[in-house]
C-alpha cells in the first residue's frame, strides 16, 4: 500500500493528461496575435526567395566554371615560366662560354656581345612571363595588356610589362649603335662587307627605334589613364593612333628602302648579273610595303575622324 500523501504512478499519469488537455483548450480560446500579411506580399516573398536561390545556383556554377578556367590559366603561365627559366639558363651558359672564348681570341668581341645580348633579353622575357603568372594568380584570368585595363589587386601589371619591353628595345638599340653598326662600317670600308649589308642593318635599326619610341608613348598613355587624365575610349584611340603612326613610319621607310634596292636589281638584271626572278621577288616586296603604308594612312585618317 502507498504511503500517505505519496501519489502512485497511475495518479501522476492521469493528472498529467488532464493538465495537458486544459492547456490546449485554453490556448484555442486565446485571441490570435498574428499580423495579417497581404497575400500578394507572401507571393512576392516566395518569388524573391526563388529568384535568390536561382541566382545563388548560377553564381555557384560560375564559380565552378571560373575555377577550372583559373586552373588552366595558372598552368599555362607556370609552364611559360618554367620554359623561359630553362631558356635563360641555357643562354647564360652560352654567354659565359662566349666570354671565355673572346678572352682567348677564339671569337670576336662582337660575337660575344651578341650572345650576351640574347642572354640579357631572355632575362627580361622571363620577367615578363613571371608578371603574367603573378597577374593570373591574383585575377584568375589571362593577363590583359590593353592600356585601358584596370589595375589588378592594386598593381599595374600593364605598365610593368611595358617597362620590360622598353628595356628590351633599349638593349637592342644600345648594342646596335655601340658595336654592330660600327663593326659593319669598318668591314664595308675594308671591302669585307657589301654596302647592302649596312643598309639592311640600318633598316632593321629603324624598325627597332620606332618600336622603342612606341613603348615610351604607350607607357605615358597608361600613366595618363591610371591618373584619370584620359578615359578608356580616349586612351584606346590614342594608343591606336600611336601604333598606326609607328606602322606608317616603318612602312614608309620600307617602301623607300625596298624601292632603292629594286632599282639596283633592275640595273644589275639589264647587265645580266642577276636573274629576273630576283627583280620580280623584290617587286613583290615593294608592293607589300606599299600596301602596309596605305593601310597605316587609312587607319590614321579614320582615327582622326573619331570625336
Amino acid at each position: 500500500m502507498n504511503e500517505p500523501y505519496e501519489p502512485d504512478r497511475k495518479f501522476v499519469e492521469n493528472l498529467e493528461w488532464q493538465l495537458t488537455s486544459e492547456f490546449r483548450r485554453t490556448s484555442r480560446l486565446k485571441p490570435s496575435r498574428r499580423v495579417a500579411v497581404p497575400r500578394i506580399a507572401v507571393v512576392l516573398t516566395l518569388v524573391a526567395c526563388a529568384l535568390m536561390t536561382g541566382v545563388a545556383a548560377i553564381k555557384a556554377a560560375d564559380l565552378i566554371k571560373d575555377s577550372w578556367r583559373r586552373k588552366i590559366e595558372v598552368a599555362k603561365a607556370e609552364t611559360e615560366v618554367r620554359l623561359q627559366r630553362a631558356f635563360v639558363d641555357f643562354k647564360n651558359q652560352q654567354a659565359v662560354k662566349a666570354q671565355d672564348q673572346a678572352a682567348k681570341g677564339l671569337i670576336s668581341q662582337e660575337d660575344y656581345h651578341a650572345k650576351k645580348f640574347v642572354a640579357d633579353v631572355s632575362v627580361l622575357d622571363l620577367q615578363k612571363v613571371q608578371l603574367n603568372l603573378e597577374e593570373v594568380l591574383v585575377s584568375g584570368e589571362a593577363p590583359r595588356n590593353e592600356l585601358h585595363a584596370p589595375l589588378v589587386g592594386g598593381r599595374d601589371f600593364v605598365a610593368e610589362r611595358l617597362e620590360t619591353e622598353k628595356k628590351t628595345r633599349q638593349l637592342d638599340l644600345d648594342l646596335r649603335r655601340s658595336r654592330v653598326e660600327q663593326r659593319l662600317r669598318q668591314l664595308v670600308q675594308k671591302g669585307l662587307a657589301g654596302k647592302s649589308q649596312l643598309d639592311d642593318f640600318q633598316a632593321t635599326s629603324e624598325a627597332e627605334q620606332a618600336a622603342f619610341e612606341s613603348a615610351q608613348q604607350r607607357l605615358e598613355l597608361r600613366r595618363q589613364f591610371i591618373g584619370g587624365e584620359l578615359s578608356a575610349q580616349e586612351v584606346e584611340i590614342r594608343d591606336r593612333m600611336s601604333l598606326a603612326e609607328r606602322d606608317l613610319r616603318r612602312a614608309q621607310f620600307n617602301v623607300d628602302y625596298l624601292t632603292k634596292k629594286l632599282e639596283d636589281l633592275r640595273r644589275l638584271a639589264v647587265k645580266g648579273m642577276v636573274p629576273e626572278s630576283d627583280v620580280q621577288g623584290m617587286q613583290l616586296g615593294v608592293n607589300a610595303a606599299q600596301q602596309e603604308l596605305t593601310l597605316a594612312q587609312l587607319e590614321i585618317e579614320i582615327l582622326k575622324s573619331i570625336k
